[in-house]
């Protein structure tokens, strides 16, 4: 049963106050229709990143579907209340993946896989066919796609006829894909799941889920990887500070001059 809260917003972009399981609600409905669906998460970079490009803000502010996925975000809404609503949940794009699988196992509907390398994809694509013997995981591509390659892609997509699409291709460039050319797939539904195809298949790990719940997920996630997400994180943490600090201001600023 949905439950009608208030959702919180954070740089223009609305974040839907829901549990994983009326996320899923939503999306079991979407597929049931006609009709292209996207869903975006957010965490402390990809606003960042939405703060200083107001064309990937509005892209994420226009998806039928934002939730958080990093518990930064959560408890930025819970300690400040004047974005609007507190979040009960953080509902990040690996468990929506998950969720959305059994359920694709369960209805007979068709998963496409994009992203990553080939090897990881193909990878990937075998650890959920083990998970969920009865899926029909009907294609997959790597990631490496640019403009000239990407309407084939899509097309290569609806000839499949699947119903669900995956695509890995780290944040932004998996949202700007999803946004510009999901809806040429012919699929009732897509989601942005960063690096979680290298996860499925086994090239990394993810993080226990003491550390997920405690807000421990980034660190995990920076001793495995620390050359490449040293900066996204240590510094990325900081500037996020000074993000809520800004959006404090700014709807201070908007509930006084009402």
């Amino acid at each position: 049963m949905m439950v009608a809260r208030p959702s919180p917003t954070l740089s223009g972009i609305r974040i839907a106050n829901v549990t994983l399981s009326e996320a899923m609600t939503r999306i079991a409905a979407w597929l049931e229709q006609p009709g292209f669906h996207r869903m975006a998460v957010v965490n402390a970079a990809i606003l960042l990143d939405a703060e200083r490009d107001g064309s990937f803000r509005e892209l994420l502010a226009t998806a039928d579907l934002v939730t958080a996925d990093g518990m930064s975000v959560v408890w930025a809404t819970r300690w400040l209340s004047v974005f609007g609503g507190r979040l009960v949940a953080r509902v990040a794009a690996p468990d929506v993946m998950d969720a959305v699988v059994a359920h694709c196992e369960q209805r007979g509907y068709r998963v496409y896989l994009l992203g990553a390398t080939a090897e990881v994809v193909v990878a990937a694509r075998a650890a959920l066919e083990r998970r969920f013997p009865k899926l029909l995981v009907v294609g997959v591509h790597n990631g490496y796609v640019g403009e000239s390659t990407s309407v084939a892609v899509a097309a290569a997509i609806r000839a499949s006829e699947s119903d669900v699409l995956f695509v890995a291709m780290g944040s932004p460039k998996q949202e700007l894909w999803i946004a510009r050319f999901g809806p040429l797939t012919g699929v009732r539904f897509a989601l942005g799941v960063g690096g979680y195809f290298d996860i499925l298949a086994g090239k990394r790990k993810r993080a226990p889920r003491w550390m997920q719940r405690s807000g421990l997920e980034w660190c995990f996630r920076l001793l495995q990887e620390p050359r490449r997400l040293w900066r996204r994180y240590l510094i990325g943490n900081v500037a996020f500070i000074f993000f809520l600090v800004r959006e404090w201001r700014r709807a201070g600023r908007h509930s006084t001059s009402r």
